[in-house]
């Protein structure tokens, strides 16, 4: 039997004894493949590409992905969304190694943690929401900075093998879940002037959702056009002089899914059937790629092809579920 063939039946066997796929072998033992499959993209606006706004986190081995857009059009807005992911990263650093101290290699928390994932993920994004106030405000030399944040955490349930997802965010990032044989879900609602209008009861859900995906002025009257050119217009945001509400929920994720965090760079440029086109057709590893390419040709076309042209930071995380 060949060198390689030796090799594959090792892990065939392998994956026969213990029904766990198998990614690799290390000094003869079979090491188990992660859950999930990440793919990331970020890219500075073109107007000031020394200077990327937009932060994001992606800790493959415990499952903790997230994006930041620094709010404020300067170096306080990348002080910021930097200051927030690294105050949040530390965060769960911590609490991985608090709850998973017997272990050498950190891993996904799992059911038998017994642990709170929701109020983990509010204590990570009230720590990162403090320090954009001290630290962040101290660095940028002024107190007027602020980013959004949209983060996830993946858990295991040990029982049934299967894995859930606790997601947050305060502000417009926004986490999108697509599922085989279903439309592009979006799991987040932004903090934002269309949600402040629905709130208002001045217009309905369905008006907000077709304002916020127009793709010509005409499609628009003249009020719900104004609507749109401020939709961008956050209601909260880390860092602000009030603290945030912060958004928790949780999912379901089954084999085949995939999970889209990113920031407005995306969704403003490209609407809803834009991006579940792309990450429908896309290999996992270069879903990402595609969606900021995609996001920033947009940005480049003239006004009278599009009224969704927006010149800005583009960022893009998409976790792909293997198991």
């Amino acid at each position: 039997m060949l060198k390689t063939d030796r090799k594959e039946h090792f892990i065939h066997m392998a994956q026969h004894r213990t029904g766990r796929r198998i990614s690799n072998t290390v000094n003869g033992h079979a090491l188990e493949s992660l859950p999930f499959a990440y793919a990331r993209q970020s890219i500075a606006c073109e107007r000031h590409p020394e200077r990327n706004e937009d932060s994001l986190i992606v800790d493959e081995r415990s499952g903790l992905v997230a994006v930041f857009d620094g709010v404020g059009g300067s170096a306080a807005g990348e002080i910021a969304s930097q200051t927030a992911a690294r105050a949040a990263l530390n965060a769960w650093k911590q609490e991985i190694q608090r709850v998973q101290k017997r272990r050498k290699v950190p891993t996904y928390f799992d059911s038998s943690d017994d642990i709170d994932l929701p109020t983990i993920l509010q204590q990570l994004i009230e720590d990162a929401d403090k320090l954009v106030r001290t630290e962040g405000a101290q660095r940028a030399g002024t107190d007027d900075l602020a980013t959004t944040v949209a983060l996830a955490a993946f858990s295991r349930d040990s029982s049934s093998r299967s894995y859930t997802m606790t997601f947050a965010h305060v502000g417009d990032s926004r986490i999108y879940l697509l599922r085989k044989n279903e439309a592009l879900k979006r799991l987040t609602n932004d903090d934002g002037l269309l949600a402040r209008l629905v709130d208002n009861q001045i217009i309905s859900d369905e008006d907000a959702l077709r304002i916020d995906q127009a793709m010509q002025a005409s499609d628009l009257s003249d009020i719900e056009f104004s609507y749109f050119r401020l939709r961008g217009g956050i209601t909260q945001a880390l860092g602000s002089p009030l603290a945030p509400t912060i958004h928790i929920n949780q999912v379901a994720i089954y084999p085949g899914d995939r999970i889209l965090l990113c920031t407005d760079g995306i969704h403003d440029n490209l609407i809803d059937t834009e991006i579940e086109d792309i990450l429908r057709r896309s290999v996992r590893s270069s879903a990402a790629r595609l969606l900021v390419e995609r996001a920033l040709e947009r940005s480049h076309e003239e006004r009278e092809t599009t009224i969704r042209a927006k010149p800005d930071d583009i960022t893009a995380i998409v976790v792909t579920c293997c198991f």
